[in-house]
């Protein structure tokens, strides 16, 4: 089988379908792609929103609750007592299948009238955590997102068992870190980009197997050592007292110093370790025969796959989030933990299989364009058949999806085999999980045929300014927790709860200058987004694919050259 140049319906782009693409949809039984992609990655994401988050009530206990629709959202919206008890299962909304009509135009009518859950968790497997979205089996958590196994944790993204930490990003089985991205069995890292293994590290980038740094960048197995320049033991602790990093000043006069000494140093040419074997793409780890990855720990046999925070996935195409033991994922964003076959769907967990055209199914077998429907087998638009009925009938709405396909307001056809159209997808693009990995200006976003909303965040009264807190954290009393603080770039108010403020005076760092928000934005603007590009290695200057584009400021080395250098 050849190799297949196609036209992307969406941004009218050519793409390839590669042979191996289509033993892939042989497999699944569906039919190949019309969007190219990024633009199918995009279309996923616009369906998930983990970071933008509203306060509303609940519209069966009325009790006051954080969610991700706003109030204007005209749908259902449960709590997450109330939606995952047991006194509905969204049977209650059941349709029958009109064959006059497209499939997915029924799909919409059913979503539009069914109840969503406030946010996205595993409910039953919190504790103390009411306050984080996308999270499964955390405790003690607060504004934590996409988050598993965390204790203790505040707000951070992207995490694997990470405890008593705050402000990180893409951590895995770490304590004690403070404001570092990309980092795995990390003990006490402050300030550090991509360093694994490492104990009291502070403004460094990729270093491994380290202990006592500070603004180092491509240690191995080094120890008191600062910009790269051996200490003694007895020096680095002089040295450490005289940078006094419990004060914000000092902090950020070093974090700047440091960020520019890390550009005097070749970057690898792609986030990933040696127990790799035969994969592309950025942030890879444990994974195997994996092309055109974003952000995966133990996946195998994947292509065009995202977000896989818990291991394993295997044999997926198209799947952004999160794993858990999930296989045969095609198309579907934000399912996992024992989920096996699982196409054009999202939010579908746990143990889930065999669904298709399936939005919000707890624990869903055999189900076609169902939603908000929980514990449920056999059912079609939420309504429940008897095997051989259920098998008649789809096989039916699926001949007639491939001649009559739903048709959106830019006049693209989604047949048989594509995800959702975006005019199902709840969120603005502003507001979803797109805007933070594939951000767009609002014009383009409309033009693309997304919403986009002009609500702004709650501005709270602030009843203090960022400059006037204590510089140091020893100067500063639990009273600040009563307190609204300015944020020193934006003014919108931000509160400092118990827990961050015990945390950090454990780690003797100082209270933040910056909301919340500012200080997620800055994080996630460092971390290379998904898109590979080609350009040469700035060692040997052979070609090489990778995430930094050309144009960028950092020193790029291939593998090998890095390996050589530093290994």
């Amino acid at each position: 089988m050849e190799p297949e140049i196609k036209l992307c319906q969406n941004c009218k782009k050519e793409f390839t379908i590669e042979p191996e693409d289509f033993k892939f949809y042989e497999k699944m039984q569906v039919l190949a792609p019309t969007w190219c992609p990024e633009c199918r990655l995009v279309r996923r994401l616009s369906f998930i929103n983990t970071w933008s988050l509203h306060w509303r009530n609940c519209d069966v206990c009325k009790e006051k609750t954080l969610s991700e629709y706003p109030p204007e959202d005209k749908i259902k919206v449960y709590c997450q007592k109330c939606w995952w008890g047991d006194s509905w299962d969204g049977t209650e909304y059941a349709m029958d299948y009109d064959s006059s009509r497209p499939f997915l135009e029924q799909v919409k009518e059913l979503s539009d009238k069914t109840p969503y859950v406030a946010l996205e968790s595993q409910y039953s497997t919190l504790k103390n955590s009411e306050y984080s979205n996308s999270i499964a089996w955390s405790k003690d958590c607060f504004q934590v997102f996409w988050a598993d196994y965390c204790e203790f944790v505040y707000y951070s993204s992207i995490l694997n068992g990470l405890k008593f930490s705050s402000d990180c990003l893409r951590g895995w089985e770490s304590e004690l870190c403070y404001e570092s991205t990309g980092f795995i069995r990390n003990y006490r890292a402050f300030f550090s980009e991509e360093s694994d293994d490492c104990l009291d590290v502070w403004f460094s980038r990729n270093c491994y197997g380290c202990s006592n740094c500070i603004g180092c960048v491509n240690l191995r197995g080094a120890s008191y050592q600062i910009f790269n320049v051996q200490y003694s033991k007895e020096e680095y602790a002089e040295k450490m007292k005289e940078l006094r990093f419990d004060s914000w000043e000092n902090l950020h006069a070093f974090e700047k110093q440091a960020r520019e000494f890390w550009l005097t140093k070749p970057y690898r040419e792609y986030h990933g370790h040696s127990l790799n074997l035969n994969v592309t793409g950025e942030h890879i780890y444990t994974s195997k025969n994996c092309k055109e990855m974003y952000i995966a720990n133990g996946a195998e046999n994947c292509k065009w796959t995202q977000l896989i925070t818990v291991k394993p996935a295997k044999d997926c195409m198209d799947y952004t989030g999160w794993g858990n033991n999930a296989s045969l994922v095609y198309e579907a964003g934000n399912v996992g933990e024992n989920a096996n076959n699982i196409k054009f769907s999202s939010l579908c967990f746990p143990d889930c299989l065999n669904l298709e055209y399936c939005i919000w199914n707890i624990s869903g077998k055999n189900n076609f364009g169902c939603v908000n429907l929980k514990r449920k087998s056999y059912c079609i638009l939420n309504k429940e058949y008897s095997k051989e009925e259920y098998e008649k009938l789809k096989t039916k709405i699926i001949a007639d999806m491939k001649k009559n396909p739903y048709v959106d307001k830019l006049g693209r056809k989604f047949y048989y085999g594509e995800f959702f159209p975006l005019e199902m997808g709840r969120f603005p693009y502003n507001k979803s999980n797109a805007m933070k990995f594939v951000p767009k200006e609002k014009e383009q976003a409309l033009k693309e045929g997304y919403d986009w909303a002009e609500r702004e965040d709650l501005v709270y009264k602030t009843t203090i300014s960022s400059d006037s807190i204590p510089d140091s954290i020893s100067d500063t009393d639990e009273s600040i927790i009563k307190e609204v603080i300015g944020c020193m770039n934006c003014g919108r108010g931000y509160k400092i709860v118990k827990g961050e403020f015990d945390l950090l005076k454990k780690m003797n760092l100082p209270i933040p200058h910056e909301c919340p928000k500012c200080r997620e934005s800055r994080r996630f603007a460092r971390m290379n987004r998904p898109g590979m590009y080609h350009r040469n290695c700035d060692s040997c200057k052979k070609e090489i694919y990778t995430p930094y584009a050309p144009g960028r400021p950092e020193i790029v080395y291939c593998v090998k050259c890095y390996q050589q250098e530093f290994a």
